[in-house]
């Protein structure tokens, strides 16, 4: 069974000014660092899993994790967002993130998280409102909305 927490965002950012995929993936990994989950240069592993495939996962929506190999930097799970109203060039093409979720993830937990969250983030007018949202609380809570 999944816990809550597990799935929670524990700490939010609205209306991020960055303008690119490294200085959005720093800000990320210095969140997760700052909130204890993971140890210094967790940043350098996200970019390196970002360089052999993308994390974007659609309707603005990048999940930038460390690789495999790095996943002894992790101390404990945890989830944090990053929005970016004006949106950053991510993966290929045309991509987009506006919403750039960090993830630290203990063992197979990061399973439920990303299976949470593509669940809650696939309605595309949700993604929408959700990348220019002002009220912090107001993405927490339909982050952790539960889902059918």
């Amino acid at each position: 069974m999944v816990t809550e927490s597990v799935t929670a965002v524990e700490a939010i950012t609205l209306g991020e000014q960055g303008s690119t995929q490294k200085a959005a993936i720093e800000r990320v990994s210095g969140m997760l660092f700052d909130l204890g989950a993971v140890e210094a240069g967790y940043g350098g592993s996200m970019l390196a899993r970002e360089a052999v495939i993308s994390t974007y996962l659609g309707n603005g929506i990048a999940l930038p994790h460390c690789t495999y190999e790095d996943r002894g930097m992790i101390k404990r799970t945890a989830l944090v967002l990053a929005q970016y109203p004006n949106g950053i060039p991510w993966g290929d093409d045309d991509d987009r993130a506006f919403l750039v979720f960090g993830l630290a993830a203990v063992g197979d937990e990061h399973l439920a998280v990303m299976s949470h969250l593509a669940e809650v983030l696939d309605d595309e007018d949700l993604c929408a409102r959700l990348a220019t949202a002002t009220d912090a609380e107001y993405v927490r809570e339909t982050l952790a909305a539960p889902t059918e």
